[in-house]
């Protein structure tokens, strides 16, 4: 799925509710969008939590950037999660997005 589609699909899926999702790192975070845009904050009900002092939001153009490494980084290609990180401070939300709905479409296929 390219990146503008996915990110519809996860501003979609994520209008209705918040969604605790766990990094890759064994940290939690609430997903959600309002409006066509995207938020990320700490977790309520899971631990442990990600230690945002606020709610954050994501831009569609710091999604599709960090989209544009993650078929790179999901390949173990070294170096890529530090490159990325570089970049946008919202990398690990971003991956665990990305690879909760890509799942959830596989799923469904």
């Amino acid at each position: 799925m390219n990146g503008e589609a996915l990110w519809n699909h996860i501003i979609s899926g994520l209008s209705s509710s918040e969604e605790e999702i766990q990094t890759t790192t064994g940290l939690w975070f609430t997903a959600s969008s309002r409006d066509g845009r995207l938020y990320v904050d700490r977790a309520i009900n899971n631990s442990p939590s990600s230690e945002l002092s606020m709610k954050r939001t994501i831009s569609k153009k710091d999604f599709l950037f960090v989209h544009s490494y993650y078929d790179r980084w999901v390949n173990g290609e070294k170096g890529v999660r530090h490159e990325v990180s570089r970049k946008s401070r919202n990398t690990a939300y971003i991956f665990a997005l990305i690879e909760k709905y890509l799942d959830n479409e596989m799923r469904k296929s």
